[in-house]
């Protein structure tokens, strides 16, 4: 994703909505930090109708009450054979 200072933004705002409308998002930052993203309005209204981000914090207590107090984890074995699975 191409990043911008604020300063270059607001000198070449018409072309990065170009390239915006292309689909090609841009990020905006202040003294080298992220501060915004510029990206397409039909992006924008499809991450927002997605609904709210899934809160993993919630996913995990909920998969450990379920798991029960014997559960030892998961070995390294296990973790290096399924990474071999993608």
């Amino acid at each position: 994703m191409k990043s911008v200072s604020v300063a270059e933004a607001k000198d070449s705002l018409t072309e990065l909505l170009r390239e915006v409308e292309g689909g090609h998002p841009v990020t905006i930052s202040r003294r080298g930090r992220p501060v915004a993203v510029l990206l397409a309005e039909a992006e924008y209204e499809r991450l927002r109708s997605a609904g709210p981000a899934p809160d993993f914090g919630q996913w995990l207590s909920t998969w450990r009450a379920r798991a029960g107090p014997t559960f030892e984890g998961i070995s390294a074995d296990e973790l290096e054979r399924w990474a071999g699975e993608t």
